[in-house]
């Protein structure tokens, strides 16, 4: 019995030994500029699909005093803020050649809120140019007109790409003019927002091969660098490699016009920046890279996810070499469906505020009419509903992601021309709406994707009601369905829940998205700009985020340890080749920021030598004193 007890105790103390991390204070590494955001200074339909009229964005939507209070209790510590142009800044002039105010005081408002916070600039970039660019001549889809097969017979250009690009990058330092003129500086500047991407949701411009890309950057990166050689080129933002700018690296005047280079890797794992640093580096001239755009395309906020943002960033700092790093949207609309996900925290819209159709009924589709009868139990499953629906068209298909087995029940219209998959087996079940009567069809999902199909059929001169789904889980108590990309659907129990969160925010008002703000918040409050990161030696060579380093501009050190674990404790012995040096500690959770999101400061230690001992799920600054 000693024997095995002696046995058990080596076991508990081999597993929470420490790891040894050295601080090299003689091996600077790269500048940590600041951070960044993105704002949603336009509207844009829930779901990213369409582009509404009414001007919800920020700070238009809110009243002053949030304004204010968003400037100083987020924004501040930032240092640029990203600006969607063709989305979020979409107003044109009478050739719909360039950018303008969509209504008068957008520009000065949004140079309000970014003085208050002291924010130093822009990263302006295309999501689309203006339609008189664009092929299909719209936000939505297409492509450059250079670029579409019949250029050669364009009533403009005749076919000459050059004298066209020469024309555009004008129209693009035109707009960086306006932006200047409104007292907003452009310290960045990329041509085109995932330039591989061309759809209708919402404003694209597909770039077709890599050398119509290289062709429009060495244009208009060119002509920006003429116009205003301060501002940072970056390219591409090609998911996770810049595939499109690669091949025009080799030549030089494209090479001279690349600052940085820019990708997405949005909701990725925390250990995806070091894989596309390796990337980079083994493939690609050298050049300074980030990712400029980081989010939770399906589902929304959760515990687990707030540790591996902040992981992403440690590592993106630590490991992968970024001079900065950018979440999305500082605020999205309680109403839009891939909000938590996307934001860092939530406004409730005067604008909309008076439309708000309750989830509480069990509806056909979300603010349709009400099921007036339901089989016996389906009142509590999971209801998924289409949230946008146009009356005169066919609901088109989507899906739900789950992390478990489910059973769907779906609700088909019975009127002529239904057909589904024969996976979808009939029931005997039906349901009842003031429109019609519901034909219910069941299939057993795996834990995934679970794939609703597109509307078909058609009754009364009008297309049938789009499919709405029951979802019976296998263990309730765990069940977490997530909205699809890019998807306007509704999950009941999430739609209520924000309900239940707007009824306690005064129109214009805003509020936290704290497992999104947490996590971001935290390293803007403890690391200044021009920050410079400091070598560390780990004890195992993996890409595990652990620690980040960095000597602060006023010559002190702050390290950040992280413990992502869900269950065990996390120790760490941390040289810093300090003697006798003085800590102040901020500890912070997913659910506990402390006062201003500074953490919850523990007793201040002093030593060279730092032993942090981490529960499951912190992260902790220690700031030398």
């Amino acid at each position: 019995m000693r024997l095995l007890s002696s046995l058990l105790l080596s076991v508990v103390a081999l597993a929470v030994e420490p790891e040894a991390i050295t601080v090299h204070r003689d091996q600077p590494l790269q500048v940590i500029a600041g951070l960044g955001f993105e704002i949603q200074s336009d509207s844009i339909g829930s779901g990213n699909h369409g582009l509404p009229e009414e001007p919800i964005g920020i700070p238009h939507d809110l009243v002053p005093s949030e304004r204010e209070r968003l400037a100083t209790e987020m924004l501040k510590g930032f240092r640029y803020c990203r600006l969607a142009g063709g989305l979020y800044w979409r107003g044109l002039d009478a050739e719909q050649k360039r950018l303008q105010p969509r209504w008068p005081e957008q520009l000065q408002e949004l140079k309000h809120l970014l003085d208050t916070a002291g924010v130093e600039g822009l990263s302006f970039e295309y999501w689309s140019p203006a339609p008189f660019w664009k092929s299909n001549r719209a936000y939505q889809g297409g492509r450059l007109r250079c670029f579409a097969k019949d250029f050669a017979d364009d009533a403009d250009y005749r076919g000459d790409q050059a004298r066209f690009l020469a024309d555009f990058a004008q129209a693009v330092v035109a707009d960086i003019a306006t932006l200047k003129a409104a007292g907003l500086p452009v310290r960045m500047f990329g041509l085109q927002n995932e330039p591989d991407v061309g759809h209708a949701l919402y404003p694209t411009c597909n770039y077709p091969t890599s050398e119509a890309y290289v062709a429009a950057y060495r244009a208009v990166a060119g002509a920006v660098r003429a116009a205003d050689p301060s501002i940072t080129l970056f390219a591409d933002t090609h998911a996770g490699f810049p595939k499109l700018i690669g091949p025009g690296m080799q030549d030089p005047a494209v090479a001279a016009l690349v600052d940085a280079y820019a990708v997405h890797i949005v909701g990725s794992p925390a250990t995806k920046p070091v894989a596309v640093a390796k990337e980079i580096a083994a493939k690609l001239p050298k050049r300074p890279w980030f990712q400029n755009e980081y989010e939770y395309l399906t589902g929304g906020a959760t515990r687990e996810r707030c540790l591996n943002t902040v992981g992403h960033i440690i590592n993106s700092f630590q490991k992968a070499g970024c001079p900065t790093w950018f979440w999305i949207h500082c605020l999205k609309p309680l109403k839009n469906a891939e909000a938590s996900g996307y934001s860092l925290g939530f406004w409730k819209s005067r604008l909309q505020a008076s439309t708000q159709v309750s989830s509480e009924p069990r509806r056909r589709w979300a603010a349709g009419p009400e099921f007036t009868a339901l089989p016996p139990g389906f009142a509590d499953l999971e209801l998924v509903s289409v949230k946008v629906i146009d009356p005169a068209k066919p609901a088109g298909a989507y899906h739900v992601l789950s992390n478990q087995p489910v059973t769907a029940y779906l609700v088909a219209e019975d009127v002529p021309g239904q057909v589904l998959d024969p996976a979808w087996k009939a029931t005997d079940l039906t349901a009842a709406w003031a429109g019609g009567k519901d034909r219910i069809f069941t299939r057993e999902f795996p834990a995934g994707k679970v794939a609703i199909p597109a509307t078909t059929g058609s009754g009364a001169g009008r297309p049938a009601a789009p499919l709405a789904v029951f979802l019976k889980p296998a263990d309730p108590a765990t069940f977490k369905p997530q909205v699809g990309m890019n998807l306007p659907i509704e999950i009941r129990s999430q739609a209520l829940d924000i309900e239940r969160r707007a009824a306690a925010i005064p129109a214009g008002h805003w509020v936290t998205n704290p497992y999104n703000w947490n996590a971001v918040g935290s390293f803007v409050r403890h690391l200044p700009w021009d920050s410079t990161v400091l070598a560390v030696t780990e004890p195992q060579q993996d890409d595990r985020p652990r620690v980040l380093v960095v000597r602060r501009p006023d010559g002190r050190m702050t390290v950040v340890v992280l413990n992502a674990s869900t269950t065990e404790e996390r120790s760490y012995r941390i040289a810093t080749g300090l003697t006798g040096a003085t800590w102040r500690v901020y500890r912070y959770t997913p659910d506990e920021a402390g006062p201003d999101t500074r953490g919850v400061e523990q007793a201040p230690v002093t030593s060279g030598d730092l032993q942090p001992v981490l529960p499951p799920l912190t992260w902790e600054f220690w700031e030398q004193q």
